[in-house]
């Protein structure tokens, strides 16, 4: 960007009638929302990442929302009218969803560092803001405004430029978010689930991987859906000899705890699938190797409880206030404990008792304890043998 791009102001005081000096004045309203933006965005993740200080967050959230709503403004004008500079606009209005997108990755495998992501975030909408600054008040000039009138362009509204803005999006920047978005999809479901699920093309796909030690033991982590095609558990049952043990999921809930009943009726119905529970019956014998709601922690049984009531009611007058309500700080923490590793302690303490008895067992647990699973049976003394991989859900279904 030149100090070509701008005509140069006449002199005179800053002082224009019309269309020109209105959008002039919300245009530099808008560099100044931007800007404060910027500079509370930064502070605010300052004092998180480096003083553990929360104050300004609130603030932060609500200056967000404002200039993300006046970027919109600004986004459709610049379809609609020539007059706005989009070599300055442009780049502050898709700062924040390009920063998403391109954030998207990084977060995905570098989740643990989500704290300085979001620092360097904020500190690259800072500089983007003051270059801009400095770019638009070189050379200075007497006037106070940002950005004068006489900057913008003369044509209010050109066909072309709404045709081409609009073509762009249609053939361009909406299918190619969609497809970048897919991409990062599949690499999260990939990574989180240390390849025990994929996206395909075809539809969701799961992994059973066979394990075996010198002793002759041999154990299958199968991993589930809670929803999918029949026709997958019909024949994943199917696979199950009689003589071997299965582990089985299933939260207990001796102590009438939740006062809503656990299920994915609702989500399967709608999608056009099978709940896992109603088809899957796999032979053998069968233990329920998890454990009773009753041990979680309190953090996780407030959150777990009002989540059942919208889960079976839906999102109505009645259940809307519950999801306004405030979450404790270590939530996320406790319910990855509670969740995830107390669950699967508890089923790799179940495997090493019926080790003692059983040659062969057969593990069908979601796909998000995999993970875990696999490292307790690699600890174990056990080593990878086989891998099949089985289509899930299929993309594409009439029902879908």
């Amino acid at each position: 960007m030149t100090s070509e791009d701008f005509p140069p102001p006449l002199p005179g005081p800053c002082s224009h009638t019309g269309l020109r000096a209105v959008l002039a004045a919300f245009l530099n309203l808008a560099l100044v929302l931007f800007i404060a933006n910027a500079v509370v965005s930064l502070t605010s993740n300052s004092l998180i990442l480096f003083l553990k200080n929360d104050v300004l967050v609130d603030v932060a959230a609500l200056s967000g929302a404002v200039s993300t709503l006046t970027a919109f403004v600004i986004y459709g004008l610049m379809a609609m009218t020539p007059m706005v500079p989009k070599r300055v606009f442009l780049p502050l209005t898709l700062f924040g969803p390009v920063a998403v997108l391109v954030a998207l990755p990084v977060m995905i495998y570098g989740f643990r560092y989500g704290s300085w992501i979001t620092w360097g975030i904020a500190l690259a909408q800072f500089l983007l803001c003051m270059a801009i600054l400095l770019r638009l008040r070189r050379p200075w000039k007497s006037c106070w405004l940002l950005l004068t009138a006489d900057q913008l362009a003369t044509v209010a509204f050109r066909w072309r430029n709404l045709i081409g803005f609009v073509a762009a999006h249609v053939f361009v920047v909406v299918p190619g978010v969609m497809v970048y978005l897919l991409i990062c999809g599949s690499l999260a479901v990939n990574h989180f689930t240390d390849g025990f699920v994929s996206l395909r093309p075809s539809g969701v796909t799961m992994q059973v991987r066979k394990y075996s030690r010198e002793d002759g033991k041999t154990v299958d982590l199968v991993a589930m859906s809670h929803i999918g095609e029949p026709e997958f558990y019909q024949a994943l049952a199917a696979t199950f000899p009689p003589t071997a043990t299965v582990l089985m999921e299933g939260v207990s809930d001796k102590g009438k705890v939740m006062t809503e009943p656990v299920g994915y009726t609702k989500i399967a119905k709608y999608l056009g699938l099978a709940e896992q529970h109603a088809v899957f019956k796999p032979q053998g014998k069968l233990i329920f190797a998890d454990v009773d709601i009753g041990q979680f922690s309190k953090v996780t049984l407030e959150c777990l409880k009002p989540t059942m009531v919208i889960h079976t009611k839906g999102i109505t007058a009645e259940t809307l206030p519950i999801l306004m309500q405030p979450s404790s700080e270590d939530l996320p923490q406790q319910l990855f404990n509670d969740l995830l590793t107390r669950r699967n302690e508890h089923l790799l303490m179940v495997l090493q008792e019926q080790l003692l008895t059983t040659d062969h067992l057969i593990i069908p647990w979601g796909a998000a304890h995999m993970p875990g699973i696999s490292q307790g049976v690699l600890k174990a003394g056990f080593h990878l043998r086989e891998t099949q991989e089985s289509v899930v859900i299929r993309f594409g279904g009439a029902a879908r």
